[in-house]
């Protein structure tokens, strides 16, 4: 599958999401987001299903924030929904101690600018208005206690298949059949307590050093930051120089 970046940089580089992204109008949140301490693995295959290729990542999510980031990875990606609506992005290197900072412009410029519409897409991994497109149903069994929906359809023309927990605000499992090839999402631990990895505070990130994406053009020949910015290949505006 391309691995494109687009709108939805994690979501579509990593994870291959391109049905749940389609272009329609803003749809403004009406309720909090349930915080979320979530760990998810999408498995891809070549139809039939034979050989799979999995990945675990993880979602911490709150109201205003949502931080991603792959399990073997020493980067994440943040987002944060500021008060004025706009979205701030963030490209986190840990092991580097890098921030890199990317404003409403550079996202713009990059053809990467969020909206309500592709912060839904990205905080639930579905909007509503692509689950209102399909077929519902109410599942008896549970989820941990939660119940459970059934959603079955198209979305962008691809047969579609989720199972939502509406208390968590995302998909158990989530299904996409293309022609030649399946692509799953399914969450395997909520809440976890004891993780092997978590969110980044704050606090954390008060020690590391910022950089605004402006100012890499003039850094990137410079020895001392190519070492680390051959480490951020997968950052928006960065993956053309690096390869």
């Amino acid at each position: 599958m391309a691995k494109t970046v687009s709108c939805l940089l994690a979501l579509v580089s990593f994870l291959g999401l391109t049905a749940s992204i389609s272009q329609a109008e803003n749809v403004q949140q009406d309720e909090a987001l349930p915080a979320l301490n979530a760990q998810f693995e999408t498995t891809e295959c070549a139809r039939p299903c034979k050989k799979t290729i999995k990945h675990a990542w993880w979602m911490w999510r709150t109201p205003e924030k949502v931080e991603l980031r792959k399990a073997q990875s020493a980067n994440s990606e943040l987002w944060v929904l500021q008060a004025d609506k706009t979205i701030s992005y963030a490209f986190l290197m840990h092991d580097e101690k890098k921030l890199i900072e990317y404003s409403d412009v550079d996202l713009k410029m990059l053809n990467q600018a969020m909206d309500a519409k592709k912060w839904e897409a990205l905080t639930k991994l579905v909007t509503q208005k692509d689950l209102a497109s399909m077929q519902k149903k109410t599942l008896k069994r549970q989820y941990q206690g939660l119940s459970l929906m059934q959603y079955d359809g198209k979305l962008n023309g691809v047969e579609t298949h989720i199972t939502w927990v509406p208390a968590l605000q995302v998909p158990l499992k989530m299904t996409y059949v293309y022609p030649k090839h399946q692509l799953t999402i399914n969450l395997l631990n909520h809440n976890v307590q004891q993780a092997t990895m978590t969110a980044t505070t704050e606090q954390a990130m008060l020690g590391y050093d910022r950089i605004d994406y402006t100012d890499i053009g003039d850094m990137e020949h410079a020895a001392s930051a190519k070492v680390w910015l051959s480490k951020a290949t997968d950052a928006p505006g960065l993956h053309s120089h690096h390869h």
